[in-house]
């Protein structure tokens, strides 16, 4: 669909909502337009009210334990009867209010905006430094001459066609201004006509048309922040880009690795908001791959090298990728290779049955040159509401055909990474120049600068300086000895050679290896007997297993037959990488002989100049994985639980999501018990937290004697889109737990996002240092949301993390939470510094990827007293 019918899709259901406004400016008109089109709404709302109340009365006879999934929404929406009953009988709101059942789509304004989350009296924080600081944020100014005003559209006699529909009112475009946006029924303009009703004629070959707009009211400047969107995707769409998803790309600057049949388009990518400084666009730097060879290319290449199982290679190469067609412009997700199909085969069209030969022929002067070359699907959902849900399916020519983005035998070529990494690192100095050029390119551009003064609106560039705050520098605790993080935020020469600051000595460990990897296995025990006395830690040695052969099943029985009660962690030095051989063992140490693993390459250990920094940290995991710790900071709580979560989704849309559950067990947040849910596909909110959290509260209290005071949640993986739901559907499960007796504090953490930070401002920025704090100008209007930049970048621009609280029950206030999520980003153990998350988001993140991606559908429930790292 396109823009125009995006944002139509979006305000005409928001016109059907239910809520009335108290503003009188913004009360809708009710029509009487005519009896045809209004006289059933009363009849329609009479039969709604009884529908809404039946289904009401009905979940009082439903009886079903309360707290977990289906049951928390019941319950829900029985606690909801009352107020619902209070509406639909209040007589002066049904004469003003629509549907109700088509209120969903006005509720996203809101959503966006943020009005129906928590919101306290103080959201800014104070302590810190003051730093002055850049972004890449461009002002939007409006014309208070124009707005969004919405009309309602009725056509005498009726008519049923759409395109009619569009037809007779675009012979009175010009009357309306020569700029609007209508989908049949709605219709939006930048102007306000000057009379409440306007009527046009058209004539046509049998009758004339009467056309009847009426004035609705003027839209909010929150409910036009979709439109504003999709006004910036018409101007780079006269700037010649090309869209992929939500990012535009130019194809006129593309920059080619030669060997690698590569091409880098630059591009941006935008959106438009309400901040807390006002109507702001913001605009980042972009860069897509675009593999020169066609995909039939592709598959000569895969036939020739695999002739026997061509067909199964083909598809896990091509499958699942997104393609881009060069005649069109279009992008493709690839669902399906038909082997059984060619370019010869027919398919239906407006005007009949057609071969893809002849189609590309007549509508793109194309002549297709393999006519036995199998064809590409590819399936899109449809948009259009119907009763059935009919999918869009779309024959694609493997030679016409270019794959986008970054493949596994891409991202494995260190050295091609590299080069493509000289085109898409972009310093911070880049951006600000890719951000004035964008400025100068709309500024401009006739058509560009025409389209948003046709709606009121401009763009200045003086509202990228901003002010942060620097926060303290990290003390890091080991056993005996305390040092300073320092203004880098890195300790790893101390992490290396520093006692741990809780210890397990390894007593019964196994070591398996193949006969062929002897060598390796006895570096690493050298390499562990050097490094284990400035750690602090005793290892015994291995029971150590030899294997004949490189099998999965080798490594299985080797399992099965030495792993017992008395075993403490299990190491397995392969030969190579190969995923099958990771998951097997994997499988078997964490649902069939739970025992912590650690699945070593033979090549790292066969390096001599490396060996002994790798074995340090490969010492270091196996004791995090026994229950050690190997450094804290300090965090002042009492009887506070820190939890985090985080969701995984089968990239192939294939096989089944998985929510991770972590949840801190001890004082200085060091231990970590963690629970994983295997959902339905491609589902993020998690169902399942209440069971999650009642046996993470009972491990707790079981440790400590005494149930957590406070609990605070870190929430990976929601979008703004999703901040609504989580609040009411996902809060609600720990609120249903703890009731009174243990106070809820829920912040939601968002990693991909296309703010960023520059210390400086002009042509002399720089990353911004690790602690550095933004709570104001940029962030959402009427939400409780911060920056944080954690962590350290040497190279490219630093990306912050956005933090939105969604609930506070302690009274933290937001010096204790920023202090904390920052604390936090220290005590993730793989790396000795920070991380751009708090470490309990990061474990989960590392769970729910090793359950999805190597364990998947073999356990439905995973409990672990420690946390695995890959």
């Amino acid at each position: 669909m396109s823009g125009r019918g995006n944002l139509l899709s979006l305000f005409n259901k928001k016109n059907c909502t239910s809520e009335i406004s108290s503003s009188s400016d913004d009360r809708e008109i009710d029509s009487g337009l005519d009896v045809d089109h209004s006289g059933s709404s009363g009849e329609s709302l009479r039969f709604e009210k009884k529908i809404g109340c039946d289904i009401l009365n009905s979940l009082e006879h439903v009886n079903i334990s309360v707290g977990r999934g289906r049951a928390q929404l019941i319950q829900s929406l029985k606690n909801e009867k009352a107020s619902f009953k209070e509406v639909i009988l209040n007589e002066h709101s049904l004469s003003k209010a629509t549907r109700i059942g088509e209120s969903k789509g006005s509720q996203l304004g809101k959503d966006i905006s943020g009005n129906d989350l928590f919101y306290p009296n103080v959201v800014h924080g104070s302590k810190g430094s003051t730093i002055r600081l850049s972004c890449n944020y461009l002002e939007i100014t409006t014309d208070k001459t124009k707005g969004v005003f919405q009309y309602e559209v009725r056509f005498f006699p009726n008519v049923d066609s759409l395109h009619l529909r569009m037809k007779y009112l675009n012979e009175h475009k010009e009357k309306l201004g020569g700029c609007k946006t209508f989908d049949g029924t709605t219709l939006y303009l930048p102007i306000l006509l000057e009379n409440q009703m306007t009527v046009f004629v058209s004539k046509t070959e049998c009758e004339d048309v009467e056309i009847r707009i009426l004035f609705k009211k003027k839209e909010d400047l929150k409910n036009c922040v979709h439109l504003y969107n999709i006004l910036f995707d018409r101007v780079m769409k006269t700037l010649s880009y090309v869209r992929f998803n939500r990012k535009q790309f130019d194809p006129s600057r593309p920059k080619v690795i030669p060997l690698a049949k590569l091409e880098v388009w630059p591009g941006y990518v935008t959106a438009v908001d309400e901040y807390e400084g006002g109507l702001m666009l913001c605009c980042d730097v972009s860069h897509r791959i675009l593999c020169q060879k066609t995909v039939l290319d592709m598959l000569v290449d895969i036939y020739q090298q695999n002739v026997e199982n061509f067909q199964e290679c083909a598809r896990k190469t091509i499958i699942g990728n997104i393609v881009l067609t060069r005649y069109n412009n279009r992008t493709y997700k690839i669902n399906e290779i038909c082997f059984d199909q060619t370019p010869n085969a027919m398919f239906q069209t407006k005007s009949g049955a057609t071969s893809y030969v002849d189609y590309y022929k007549k509508y793109h002067n194309i002549n297709i040159k393999d006519i036995n070359q199998p064809l590409l699907l590819s399936i899109k959902k449809s948009r259009v509401n119907t009763d059935e849900n009919e999918n869009i399916q779309f024959g694609l020519i493997p030679e016409l055909c270019y794959l986008t983005g970054l493949r596994d035998d891409i991202r494995s070529d260190n050295k091609l990474m590299r080069e493509i990494a000289t085109f898409t690192r972009v310093s911070p100095n880049q951006r600000q120049m890719a951000l004035d050029k964008f400025f100068d390119n709309v500024s401009k551009t006739p058509a560009a600068r025409e389209i948003l003064e046709s709606w009121g609106l401009s763009l200045t560039k003086n509202c990228n300086i901003l002010k942060g705050r620097q926060l303290d520098i990290e003390q890091i605790y080991f056993s005996k000895q305390t040092v300073s993080a320092g203004k880098n935020a890195e300790f790893s020469k101390y992490a290396a050679n520093t006692e741990m600051f809780h210890v397990v000595h390894i007593q019964k460990w196994i070591l398996i290896h193949l006969r062929n990897d002897l060598k390796a296995a006895n570096n690493l025990l050298d390499n562990i007997k050097q490094c284990c006395k400035s750690l602090g830690i005793n290892v015994s040695k291995p029971t150590m297993i030899s294997l004949d052969h490189d099998r999965i099943d080798a490594y299985i029985q080797a399992l099965r037959r030495n792993i017992d009660l008395n075993s403490q962690i299990v190491v397995c030095i392969c030969h190579n990488s190969r995923e099958d051989r990771y998951s097997a063992i994997k499988k078997i140490c964490c649902s069939e002989l739970p025992i912590p693993s650690q699945v070593i390459n033979a090549k790292t250990l066969l390096n001599e100049t490396k060996n002994r920094s790798i074995v340090q940290k490969i010492v270091l995991q196996m004791n995090c994985k026994i229950g050690g710790s190997l450094w804290t900071v300090k965090i002042p709580f009492k009887n506070v639980m820190i939890c985090g979560i985080d969701s995984y989704h089968d990239p192939s849309n294939k096989g089944s999501s998985v929510a991770a559950f972590v949840a801190s067990m001890n004082s200085s947040y060091t231990q970590w018990y963690s629970k994983a849910i295997v959902q339905t596909r491609c589902e993020e909110i998690v169902n399942g937290l209440t069971a999650c959290f009642e046996d993470a509260l009972k491990m707790y209290e079981k440790r400590n004697g005494y149930l957590p005071e406070s609990v605070i949640i870190y929430r990976d993986g929601i979008g703004d889109g999703q901040l609504n739901i989580c609040s009411k559907y996902e809060i609600s499960q720990f609120e249903s737990v703890c009731r009174d007796r243990i106070k809820i504090s829920f912040i939601v953490v968002q990693k991909r996002i296309n703010t960023r930070l520059f210390s400086g401002s002009n042509n002399n920025c720089d990353n911004p240092s690790p602690g550095t704090i933004v709570d104001n100008h940029i962030t959402r209007a009427k939400m409780f949301d911060f920056f944080l930049v954690s962590q350290l970048v040497r190279q490219g621009t630093v990306t912050p993390t956005h933090f939105v609280v969604l609930r506070d029950g302690a009274n933290y206030g937001p010096d204790i939470i920023q202090k904390l999520s920052y604390k936090l980003c220290f005590l993730y153990y793989n790396w000795p510094g920070t991380v751009r998350i708090p470490a309990c988001c990061m474990y989960a993140h590392k769970l729910a990827y090793l359950i999805g991606q190597s364990i998947q559908r073999d356990i439905a429930d995973t409990l672990l007293d420690k946390l695995f790292y890959l």
